[in-house]
């Protein structure tokens, strides 16, 4: 499978740099940078991504397993390094379900199994990075 699109630069009239990017799936996201970005830059898009790769493949294993979930989260928070290229060295998720009896194992499960198989955006970045997930249940 191959994955194509391309990135122009969208003129803002300030000091910042704004990229669209378009995908051969014909969707389309903006990249921002400066003081009056509209959008989120390259590496909040990053964060992003993997946050959402995961959701979708913890999401996706509790419908197959009939959990009924009401809400769902992902919290993230990364540590960048202090000198370029500044890459992430951290990368902290936290899976946040809410539902009726919701089992946290289940959760804990889907989650592991996102990690170790199916995100192919973790699976993309560096093996060295720090990533840690934590897991909260929520009734409701």
């Amino acid at each position: 499978m191959t994955d194509h699109g391309s990135i122009r630069l969208v003129p803002d009239g300030e000091t910042g740099l704004r990229f669209e990017a378009r995908f051969g799936s014909g969707h389309a996201t903006t990249f921002d940078s400066g003081a009056a970005a509209v959008a989120p830059n390259p590496v909040e898009h990053l964060i992003g991504a993997l946050a959402a790769c995961e959701a979708m493949d913890v999401m996706g294993i509790l419908r197959k397993k009939r959990i009924a979930v009401s809400a769902y989260e992902v919290a993230m928070s990364g540590e960048r390094a202090e000198k370029p290229p500044r890459r992430f060295v951290a990368i902290e998720l936290v899976h946040r379900v809410t539902g009726p009896a919701v089992p946290a194992a289940a959760v804990a499960e889907a989650v592991e199994l996102s990690r170790a198989r199916y995100c192919s955006v973790l699976h993309t970045l560096d093996p060295a990075l720090r990533l840690t997930h934590r897991i909260e249940t929520l009734e409701g």
